[in-house]
């Protein structure tokens, strides 16, 4: 079962970060699909790690192509993304405790506030570098070095 089927809506033409988007989708979807049908603790703290690097290494490129491109909303977006993050960790400490409210609401929190960031702030990016001409036309070599350094 998944709780987020990717669909079209949620690209926004800037293909490594939609590909971001899709894995850390797959993560969302795995995370969920153990913590209700798996007793493998081992195997749901594997998936929550590669979901917390993932993140990171996600919102890092975000950020990275944010601050080259000079756009105004970076504080507010690694604002926005410094909160998943810690909703993660929460969800990583209390799962490792054996805690007994770590539960699937958790993770359909997670994937809520992931739905909502790609299509209102990370959407509102991507307007952004289209009306700026970013990053094909006018600086071609923020497209290069995005997919060099975060593929």
């Amino acid at each position: 079962m998944h709780v987020i089927e990717w669909d079209s809506s949620y690209e926004l033409g800037i293909q490594t970060i939609d590909n971001h988007h899709r894995k850390l989708i797959e993560l969302l979807n795995t995370s969920y699909d153990l913590l209700l049908h798996s007793t493998d603790k081992e195997g749901m703290q594997f998936v929550l790690y590669e979901l917390a690097e993932y993140a990171d290494y996600h919102f890092g490129a975000e950020e990275y192509l944010m601050n080259t491109v000079s756009y105004k909303g970076l504080l507010p977006h690694v604002n926005k993304h410094n909160s998943f993050k810690d909703q993660l960790a929460v969800l990583m400490k209390d799962y490792l405790s054996s805690s007994p409210h770590v539960n699937a609401d958790i993770i359909l929190f997670l994937s809520d506030w992931l739905k909502k960031h790609i299509l209102k702030d990370d959407l509102k990016f991507a307007v952004y570098l289209s009306k700026n001409k970013y990053p094909s036309t006018a600086a071609p070599e923020i497209a290069v070095s995005l997919q060099t350094i975060f593929i």
